[in-house]
């Protein structure tokens, strides 16, 4: 009672009186012309089916008991789950005492080691985040509308797999280029920023790769060139000793919004991603650009890593003849297994989190109407 709404045009108005009431499924709410004039109206094709209303206040009478109400709602919600990441890797009691050639440096205590075992470690170790965060950017979820999973492991139970970075993108803020120009960003940028409007925070970051940030770079020197500039900066030294050269990787934009682009070496993976541009033969995977708004929502932040407290990285050995630290000399050692050796396992529930996904993006290379002539000129479909 007493809203005031207004319709498409906000030169429209009406107010509410009274309770509403049920008429059919459907419910009516009385609404006068709010300037009161017998002479307004409200044209109809504001009021035809589809049509929508928005409240912008609301008026009431001197010593009224009546006040307008708040709604509390949200437009979506989603639900994601943890992953069960592992891995495994073996260490024959040979190779424990195996010497490298070549020294290796911990890099947190600078000690250096010429052990296998030590070098193997290191390999599972990079190769464990190399897989986590493959995981965490393109992981597809597997969990059905009503919260069950249909994949199985071999003791039965299910095997839940996360939604990653990609798949939890809005698919209105998922397009397509052929041709990259500073306006389709420009234009991109400025839609993204309508759903973080009242935030005052217009900070993305750009994940790409090799070509994407060559791309980058092009089209911000041809914006450049059309200036007249009176700067130096691309050509440093004097005499023989002459620099050309210099990268942009941030574009600050109208209204506030910066862009800045990093490198991300996954997108240039040709094992992982085997679609290539039929120009240039890089994947097209390198020309892609994710946008991920990088602001704090009510203080906080809009990407976050999820895991289970305790089980972010769990590390264990099963060992055999050798451990660790070291072999077995007495028969009052206890050992898990029979093994020339031990094994190391891993293992690690994550998952990520996006808390405006309407405030992240993504933009794709659409080579698949490019063509290419005899005589090596080519041509790209709109």
């Amino acid at each position: 009672m007493g809203a005031i709404l207004s319709f498409d045009d906000f030169h429209f108005q009406v107010r509410t009186t009274g309770l509403p009431y049920q008429d059919g499924n459907e419910w009516v709410y009385e609404c006068y012309v709010v300037d009161g004039s017998q002479a307004s109206y409200i044209p109809g094709e504001f009021l035809l089916p589809g049509r929508q209303v928005s409240r912008i206040g609301s008026a009431y009478e001197e010593y009224s008991d009546e006040a307008d109400i708040i709604n509390y709602q949200t437009p979506f919600k989603m639900r994601n789950h943890l992953q069960n990441l592992r891995l495994t890797y073996d260490i024959t009691g040979d190779a424990y005492s195996t010497v490298l050639t070549i020294a290796l440096t911990d890099p947190e205590t600078g000690k250096k080691s010429y052990l296998w075992s030590d070098y193997q470690y290191w390999k599972a170790l990079r190769e464990w985040k190399k897989r986590e965060e493959t995981a965490l950017l393109f992981a597809k979820s597997n969990r059905l509308a009503d919260g069950t999973y249909i994949n199985k492991g071999t003791n039965g139970r299910p095997v839940p797999t996360m939604s990653g970075l990609f798949e939890q993108i809005s698919p209105a803020n998922i397009r397509y280029y052929t041709t990259l120009t500073a306006e389709l960003f420009e234009d991109y940028l400025f839609d993204l920023c309508y759903n973080v409007l009242g935030t005052n925070e217009r900070r993305f970051v750009a994940l790409t790769g090799e070509m994407g940030i060559r791309e980058f770079d092009r089209i911000l020197k041809e914006k450049v060139a059309s200036f007249n500039l009176t700067d130096n900066i691309f050509v440093s030294g004097s005499g023989q000793n002459l620099t050309l050269g210099g990268q942009f990787t941030t574009y600050n934009m109208t209204n506030g919004i910066t862009l800045s682009l990093k490198r991300c070496p996954m997108f240039d993976n040709m094992e992982l991603f085997r679609q290539l541009h039929p120009l240039t033969g890089k994947p097209l995977m390198s020309y892609t650009f994710l946008f991920v708004n990088i602001s704090n929502f009510d203080g906080q932040a809009n990407i976050v890593k999820v895991c289970r407290k305790g089980r972010e990285f769990v590390q264990w050995y099963t060992g055999g003849s050798v451990a660790p630290n070291g072999y077995a000399n007495s028969i009052n050692t206890l050992r898990s297994n029979s093994r020339d050796g031990y094994q190391v396992h891993f293992l690690g529930e994550v998952g990520i989190m996006v808390r405006n996904p309407l405030s992240c993006g993504i933009l794709y290379c659409d080579a698949e109407d490019t063509e290419i002539s005899n005589d090596g000129m080519f041509t790209v479909g709109a």
